[in-house]
Formats: structure tokens, sequence, C-alpha cells
């Protein structure tokens, strides 16, 4: 029986979350193909073949795009059991069955989109399962055959200029922590689970022997296990000792293990992601994100000493956020020299409250929300001080626009101040900050990390 698996957007990445069920499909008969719409047209062959299309929703922007997608594959083929599975799926339950989903998978999935097959390949075509698991699973090494080249994905660029191949995998899913605004909370409630060192060292070596140079780590924190995850990158390390790697690491968790910080380093971790999401205490308190703007400060201090990148992600427009507020950010990062170490994209992102989110729990969100808006899958919300509306398009429009020129990130965040300093009645023309004398060339990807973005005309001129 053919299974089609479906990605529409994986923030740049090779997705682990096609290749790893496809190894249990398969393992269980299936005749599987691998569609990765992010860099590849849709398989209409494969569509009108399958029996079960399997549709992965692991962020927001994945989310909107696959249902923008769904009436087509509705036309090609209207027999399918379609499966949305993946994080977004459980959030958006009603919804998705309501446009046509047949089964709902969210926390660990492979083992139901293996019942689901094994019920449709004996006739079964009534399954349906609506399930959010986090029981553990067995996992097989990922299957990558048919997905596209690692070329044709996000690279890093290191220091130097030059760029790297780069492999991505997964030690864990869920989180055992529970910041308001994450979407893992709804859906692993505190829990989180891990994927045996054997499978993970096997999926990245057969990426290493299919031109990797370095590998990201995309567990939602890479120290939610922190044996597991060193007992890894210590074998890595052993194994391959030229491949780097980059994780991402909530700051309680660097500041609980500092201990651990000079192992990443030695074992071949030049960048560590990092959702700081705030500077300002009274915000961090709201997201219960478990650390203040101190423990930011220190850790910035720490990471650098040992030589590791830290590339910060936030979440600058809240229903909290002021113009002062937004300013004081800004004038950290520069202060902190940490002006490249940030996509401009970080410095425009608006709060995004999906589905059943945390948030929601909030008696003092309330007056902010104004009404849920199913096309954007999220409630739609008002800052009281209209004029840091404005000045969250303003800032917007600016990181769009030097996207489409390529500007560096200086210039960029140059851009940004200058609005922010005029929204705050200052001079716009001074930029307070120096260049360092010897400035520290920061490794990032060229795919910046974000998930709530609008979808592009290009991402949906693929579906």
């Amino acid at each position: 029986m053919n299974v089609l698996l479906l990605s529409t957007y994986d923030l740049g990445h090779q997705p682990f979350s096609l290749a790893s069920p496809a190894a249990n499909l398969k393992k269980a008969g299936a005749k599987v193909t691998c569609n990765d719409l992010a860099v590849d047209n849709l398989n209409e062959e494969a569509v009108e073949k399958a029996k079960l299309i399997g549709i992965y929703l692991q962020m927001h922007t994945a989310t909107r795009l696959s249902i923008s997608l769904l009436p087509r594959l509705k036309e090609i083929n209207p027999h399918a059991h379609i499966a949305f599975y993946g994080l977004y799926a459980p959030l958006n339950s009603e919804y998705l069955q309501t446009i046509g989903g047949d089964s709902i998978i969210g926390g660990e999935f492979e083992d139901s989109l293996v019942e689901i097959y094994d019920s449709l390949a004996i006739g079964n075509t009534e399954v349906s399962i609506n399930t959010t698991s986090t029981k553990k699973q067995t996992f097989n090494r990922p299957i990558r055959d048919d997905l596209p080249s690692l070329d044709r994905y996000a690279h890093l660029i290191v220091g130097d200029g030059s760029t790297k191949s780069v492999g991505y995998t997964e030690t864990s899913r869920g989180c055992k922590h529970k910041c308001r605004h994450c979407p893992i909370v709804p859906v692993y409630n505190g829990r989180f689970r891990v994927i045996d060192a054997t499978t993970v060292l096997a999926d990245v070596q057969q990426q290493i022997e299919s031109g990797a140079q370095h590998i990201s780590f995309g567990d939602p924190d890479f120290l939610n296990g922190p044996k597991h995850a060193m007992q890894i990158v210590s074998r890595l390390h052993r194994e391959f000792p030229s491949i780097t790697y980059d994780v991402t690491i909530k700051i309680e968790h660097l500041l609980k293990h500092m201990n651990l910080i000079p192992r990443l380093k030695n074992t071949g971790c030049i960048l560590i992601t990092t959702a700081a999401e705030s500077v300002e205490d009274k915000i961090l308190n709201i997201l219960q994100k478990g650390h203040t703007q101190e423990d930011f400060i220190n850790i910035i201090k720490i990471t650098r000493r040992h030589g590791i990148a830290l590339s910060p992600t936030f979440v600058p427009f809240t229903p909290w956020t002021t113009k002062r507020g937004f300013l004081d950010l800004l004038d950290t990062i520069g202060r902190l020299e940490l002006i490249n170490n940030i996509a401009p994209i970080q410095l425009a992102i608006r709060l995004l409250i999906p589905n059943q989110s945390a948030l929601l729990e909030l008696k003092e969100l309330k007056k902010y929300i104004k009404s849920y808006n199913q096309e954007s899958l999220s409630y739609i919300w008002q800052n009281p001080d209209e004029s840091v509306e404005e000045l969250c398009a303003n800032i917007q429009k600016i990181v769009a626009k030097s996207s489409q020129l390529s500007q560096s990130r200086l210039n960029t965040f140059k851009s940004i101040y200058a609005v922010a300093a005029q929204a705050n009645d200052k001079d716009p023309t001074v930029f307070p900050f120096s260049p360092p004398i010897n400035p520290t060339k920061i490794p990032n990807m060229s795919e910046p990390w974000f998930c709530c973005a609008e979808p592009t005309e290009d991402q949906l001129a693929r579906l």
C-alpha cells in the first residue's frame, strides 16, 4: 500500500519527521514516498497513488501552508486517508477535521501512523485516530533516501565566511518546562521523550556520509536529559572529530549545567540558540521563562568566555511591550555586543497565541484579546498603546526589506534602532554603539530560526 508523507516547511532543514515515520512505515510493509514542499514541488503522482497521506504540522507556518495545500490534495485524490501529525495538529484538531482531516496525531506520532496504515491495509477504511500520545516508542534509523540532498537546505555560515553543509536530527521530543507561550506545553505538559543514542548516531552517520559537515540538533531543549545528550555528542566527537554542531538550550539550563559548557565546546559545539524572549523581568515572569535579565547577561558572558556563540531569540512585541521597553531591548543587545548574534527577524516577532495556548489561562491577558482568527490560527490581541502597534509594523517592514536586499545584520539593526529612537522622541541619527575593535564573526544559519511568520509567496507557489 502506498503512503505519502508531506512537509511544507521545517525551518530550512531536511525533515526528520518525514524520515523517522518513513522508517517505521516501511518496516510495516508500506511503500513510502517523502515529499518536502519546502524545496520540491508537489509529487502529484504520489498523491494520486497514496491511500494514506500524512501531513506534518510541527509549527505555525507549516500548518497554514498545509491547510492551503489540502484542497489540491483532495482534488487529486479524494479517497486518500488524510492524517495530520505533529505539534500543531492537536492544537487545531477541530478545525482540521472540519476541512477534511481523517486522523489527528499529536506528540509521538510514529506508532499511530503505523496503526492507521495497518488498518487501511486490511481494508478498514473507517479508521480514524484522534490522539495525543507521549508514550515511549521504539525508533528506527530514519530513512532519508528519497528526500532532497542536504545541499538544497540551509547551510551554516562560519566565521571566515565559508559554509558548511548541515544535517539535522533530534535526540528528544517534548520539554520538561512549561513556558506559557510555548506550543509544546499543551501537547507534552512537561514531559519529554528521548530517542536512543544508537538510533541518533546512526542517523548522524548517514547524513555525514551524504555530505553533512555540521549537525543541527533540533531538540526543544538539548539539556532536558543532560546525560543522554552528552553521551551522544561525546560519541559523535569521538567517531567524527571534525564535525561541528549546534543545539538549543534554555538560559535556565545553561546556568544549571554550567559545568557542561566546556564539554559542549570540546565536543564540537559552536553555536547555542536560546529563547531569551525579553530583557524585562515582568514579561519574563508572565511568560514563565525561568530566568531573569541578569541571568541572560551572565550566560552571555559565560558562553563567550568558553568560545561558544550564543544566538538569542526574542518575542519583542507582546501586549505588555512599551516603546521604552523595545528601545531598552535594543540598548541591551548593543551593550552586550550581540548585534551580529541575532537574526533581524527576532526583533520583529509578535507574540503568537495559538489555540489551547497556556497563555489563555492568564486573566490579565483577556483584556488584550480581541477574537480568534481561524485563517491565522491564532488569537488576535491588541497592545493598549497604538503607537507600539505602529512601531511593530514599521520594524516588520524594515526586516522584510532588509531580507530582500540581503543587508547585513548591523545595517538592519541601525535602521531598527533609528525608528525605535524616534518613537521614543530621541535623535534617530545617533547610533550609540561602536563596532568592537576585534569583532568575532558569529556562525549562523543561512535560514534564520523562527516559526510564526506569514507564509511567503514562494512557499505558497509550491503548493
